[in-house]
């Protein structure tokens, strides 16, 4: 198992940070669309080529997400309605989600076996670690990650702002 960190930047306009390995090295550069419909994310590895996309379908009615890797789409990911705590359900080849998506902390499974898992550091900037078991799954459990977590930012803004007005 090796580890991938995402060290989002709070104030950046486009979303755009970077996914780095323990020694600091970056393995993907994440860019996110600012005003495009539908929202999405690229993600390039280092030389700047595309490696995979994530993006949301404009229309529906919970949060639908779909994760492209190398030109082919490999999962969609659709909030459920629940009244408590948030969950979501994947379709693609085997695979499932669980855990706390509150606190940003889960697995995901291919076929009944884990492939990744996601922990959430509090610090001033969001930081996430994602233990990944095998490189193929890499960028799959980083569109997942992607797509929770912006669908999470999305409600917490929408929220905040319903609470001010």
């Amino acid at each position: 198992m090796h580890r991938l960190l995402v060290g989002q930047k709070l104030w950046s306009m486009r979303g755009r940070f970077d996914v780095s390995n323990e020694d600091d090295g970056v393995v993907y550069t994440v860019e996110g669309s600012l005003f495009q419909i539908p929202k999405q994310f690229t993600i390039a590895d280092p030389s700047g080529r595309e490696r995979a996309r994530v993006w949301k379908k404009p229309v529906s009615w919970q949060p639908r997400f779909f994760v492209e890797v190398d030109g082919v789409e490999v999962a969609t990911i659709e909030k459920q309605f629940t009244f408590f705590r948030p969950r979501y359900e994947i379709h693609g080849p085997g695979l499932t989600v669980s855990g706390d998506f509150w606190d940003m902390s889960f697995e995901i499974q291919k076929d009944g076996v884990v492939v990744g898992r996601v922990d959430k550091k509090w610090a001033f900037r969001d930081k996430y670690v994602i233990e990944v078991e095998r490189p193929e799954d890499e960028l799959l459990t980083v569109g997942i990650v992607l797509a929770i977590d912006y669908v999470k930012q999305s409600e917490q803004s929408a929220a905040a702002s319903a609470g001010s007005g």
